[in-house]
């Protein structure tokens, strides 16, 4: 939880220096607690070692014909790029596939440490739990860094903490706490906000018949400081009014009611359903509601819409030239130099879309093994839902609908290449595929839910689960 604190905080990893500590904390990690190969994980593993290695050959020097073979267009492009370089200047000798290699090389090692927290995590929480931890050290980062965003926004909106000029290209930068880009903030919010909604029905789960009913027991200390922590989250993000971002936590909260509907009875369903909506209503009060309504009714004359075709549009000839390899993880914003149209009166730097600058940037060997870990960790996330009867099951699937929320906005941004939000999606896909041994218990009264009186469930089994959650530790 310290590194993703510090990947969040330290400016969101935009500098370089600020990674440095991800790349130790995530080898120690690593060595402490080492990938445990299991038949459950399998596909996962191999499809994101897979990743690794592709973005890994990019670097590895190849002979001309070898590299004019898999990639014909870089000698053309690698022209453009170095415009009258001399005979012998380096062009006609073994290169890497990739256009731009520091970058690229910067990438994998970034790469390798986000999966290496990913694998630790997820073996701490098989081996050691802490699960309900690093779920509260995750609703504590929100809501402090929601506070900062919105102070700093009032009093210095110009700059960073108050003090620190932030790296950008504009000249009227507006950071939201340690983003430059409030749409990365929105990413961050977005895998967060689920998972607080899922240790709060987890923490309502674990009650027995007679605390649900009282609401001193209900809402106790703990349950006050994750509403507010909600709250405030709910608030900064609609604050920001970043379209993709809300786009995609409605779709993350709508996912996390499909997972749990079964689970919950349908007058407690209602309860739950009301409370978000008053959430919603009580955040919308720290939103500028014009503003925001004026940029969703604009959509398609904004950047959102236009500008973003016109990003599409001025990235699929990358895409169709380099389709085999890629043209270099990280390399994007190198080959868009020559492929951008004129007037370049604002240079564009990502494609807006995160699935097409993966086939951009790895080609289709790289797109295939990503969309295969997402498939297959997908897959693998329901089978843990299924098999969870333990009040951990609600915290899941909160951490599922955080990552189905990315993936729809990844549909117009690319928050995930900012270290903090990948770090963070790292800590939350292992919540979510974690295998627990105690996740099957052979007991009577069938899962928790989240309504004592709920059909075929007696007050024996439900003390049953209780207990049995009670070992992952206090809620």
């Amino acid at each position: 939880m310290t590194t993703a604190g510090w990947a969040l905080f330290a400016f969101a990893g935009a500098y370089h220096w600020t990674v440095v500590p991800i790349f130790a904390a995530s080898a120690a990690l690593a060595v402490a607690w080492p990938l445990r190969l299991r038949r459950s994980h399998g596909l996962v593993d191999i499809a994101l070692a897979a990743c690794l290695a592709l973005v890994a050959l990019q670097l590895v020097p190849l002979r001309p014909a070898l590299r004019m073979a898999l990639s014909p267009a870089s000698a053309a492009t690698e022209g453009a790029l170095f415009l009258g370089a001399a005979p012998g200047s380096g062009l006609d000798q073994p290169r890497p596939l990739t256009l731009d290699p520091a970058s690229t090389a910067w990438a994998l090692a970034l790469g390798c440490s986000v999966v290496l927290i990913f694998w630790s995590a997820r073996a701490i929480f098989e081996r050691q739990g802490g699960l309900r931890a690093v779920s509260r050290g995750i609703v504590w980062c929100g809501l402090v860094v929601s506070a900062i965003a919105f102070v700093q926004h009032a009093l210095t909106p110009r700059l960073i903490y108050g003090f620190w000029k932030p790296i950008t290209e504009t000249q009227v930068p507006l950071p939201y706490g340690p983003y430059v880009n409030r749409n990365d903030l929105a990413t961050w919010l977005i895998l967060a906000i689920p998972l607080a909604a899922g240790y709060l029905m987890a923490r309502l789960g674990a009650r027995s018949p007679e605390q649900a009913h009282d609401i001193e027991q209900v809402v106790d200390a703990r349950m006050v400081w994750l509403a507010g922590s909600l709250l405030l989250m709910l608030a900064i993000l609609l604050a920001s009014t970043s379209r993709s971002g809300i786009v995609g936590l409605v779709f993350a909260l709508f996912v996390l009611a499909l997972l749990t509907r079964r689970r919950i009875s349908p007058r407690r369903f209602g309860l739950v359903v009301l409370f978000v909506i008053l959430l919603g209503l009580a955040a919308m009060t720290y939103a500028d509601v014009g503003v925001l309504s004026a940029k969703f009714g604009q959509v398609l004359d904004s950047d959102l819409g236009r500008g973003r075709v016109t990003i599409w549009r001025n990235t699929l000839p990358m895409a169709r030239d380099f389709w085999r390899t890629g043209l270099g993880v990280g390399a994007f914003e190198r080959g868009m130099l020559v492929y951008q149209e004129q007037p370049r009166l604002v240079f564009f730097n990502h494609a807006h879309n995160e699935y097409l600058q993966i086939l951009v940037e790895g080609g289709v060997a790289l797109a295939g093994a990503a969309g295969l870990a997402l498939l297959a960790g997908w897959r693998e996330i329901r089978t843990r839902l299924r098999e969870d009867l333990t009040s951990v099951f609600w915290i899941r699937a909160g951490a599922a609908g955080g990552i189905a929320g990315v993936a729809i906005q990844s549909l117009w941004d690319t928050g995930l290449r900012m270290p903090a939000n990948a770090v963070l999606l790292a800590i939350v896909a292992a919540i979510a595929l974690h295998e627990s041994h105690r996740s099957k218990p052979r007991i009577p009264g069938g899962p928790p839910a989240l309504d004592s009186r709920a059909p075929g469930a007696d007050s024996q089994g439900q003390g049953a689960v209780r207990r049995h959650a009670g070992t992952e530790g206090p809620a």
